[in-house]
């Protein structure tokens, strides 16, 4: 009997510690499979976190580009309405420009120191005649009125000599004029016995005396025919007065 007893309870406790390794060995899979999804979800919202982000970086480049090419377009619009504009020689605004730009300087070579005058003055009228024709081009007529400031400009930063006929106390006779810059013009005659300066608050020639500003005028002529080098010297010169 004790031996039929003890078989019989052994018969029992082996099914229940198989039992017992089956569910920790059910219980251990199930955790390692729990574990692995939670991480799969991690990752798979990092991932997406992160693709996210990229999305709402691009998109505000894009934002940011889309803004700057449409502002872009709207100067283009504004650019060719404005060439548009331009184009029109008829109602350009710049038929006004070129009209009070022309006077001033018509005037200024009026009432400028009488060096080449007849040149300049011819310069002018070919220029006058090309603004008052009204199928000229508008940039042709401002691209050679600019040309003539320019031209004016730079008299007065240049030395210059050269001879023409003039009329001396009433007799017809050559004589070398000198200009330096716009602050002097004087001529002299062959002989050098006569020796005059522009006096532009004058508007007329005026005989310097005879000595140094004689010689003085004339070696400024040799420095500006490069005869010699450039040297200081005295020589008549207007006095300086208040602009206007």
């Amino acid at each position: 009997m004790n031996s039929l007893h003890y078989v019989s309870r052994s018969l029992v406790r082996r099914p229940l510690a198989a039992a017992a390794v089956v569910l920790a060995a059910l219980s251990s899979s199930l955790s390692t499979q729990t574990f692995a999804q939670t991480g799969s979800v991690q990752e798979q919202f990092e991932q997406a976190n992160t693709s996210l982000e990229a999305m709402i970086l691009t998109n505000t480049q894009l934002r940011e580009r889309i803004a700057r090419q449409e502002q872009l377009i709207s100067e283009m619009a504004a650019n060719i309405e404005y060439a548009a504009v331009l184009a029109d020689d008829v109602n350009s605004p710049l038929n006004g420009l070129i009209d009070q730009m022309m006077s001033s300087i018509e005037q200024f070579v009026e009432s400028d120191l009488p060096f080449e005058l007849q040149a300049r003055r011819d310069q002018v009228e070919r220029i006058r005649n090309l603004i008052n024709n009204p199928e000229a081009p508008i940039s042709q007529k401002l691209s050679l009125l600019i040309g003539l400031y320019q031209a004016e400009g730079a008299y007065g930063r240049s030395l210059d000599t050269y001879t023409e006929v003039m009329d001396v106390d009433g007799v017809e006779q050559e004589v070398t004029l000198t200009r330096i810059g716009r602050i002097m013009l004087a001529y002299q005659t062959a002989d050098r016995q006569i020796t005059k300066v522009w006096d532009k608050e004058a508007d007329q020639w005026v005989e310097v005396p005879a000595g140094e500003y004689r010689t003085s005028i004339y070696r400024a002529m040799s420095v500006a025919s490069s005869t010699i080098a450039a040297e200081l010297m005295n020589i008549a010169v207007p006095a300086p007065v208040a602009a206007q």
